[in-house]
């Protein structure tokens, strides 16, 4: 079950889906960033998931993807892992930080 935005605790910490994640076992928290234009469609600049152990880039951006406001997000966004650039096969690791970089435009 999703819940929508305005029903997550204050805390900014989510569950992923039932039904996205079944049969995986829930191992670790990932810290998700979100900037400027994310950040306003999302209404938060940052939340707290539980993943399944093993869980990629791929997986984290799945999730998000399913919030409401987040069709904002391109298909294939830029992402860090603890400031450092990441595909969306890069593995995750308890505590990991990832943040999900809108495109920016200079003058």
């Amino acid at each position: 079950m999703l819940r929508r935005l305005d029903a997550l605790p204050a805390s900014g910490r989510c569950r992923l889906p039932s039904g996205v994640w079944q049969g995986y076992i829930f191992g670790m928290t990932v810290t998700v960033l979100l900037f400027a234009s994310y950040a306003d469609a999302l209404g938060m600049q940052s939340m707290s998931l539980d993943v399944a152990a093993n869980a990629t880039v791929r997986d984290v951006l799945g999730y998000v993807r399913a919030l409401p406001g987040a069709e904002r997000l391109p298909s294939q966004p830029l992402v860090a892992v603890n400031e450092t650039y990441a595909k969306s096969d890069r593995v995750l690791r308890a505590g990991d930080e990832v943040a999900i970089i809108p495109p920016v435009a200079g003058g």
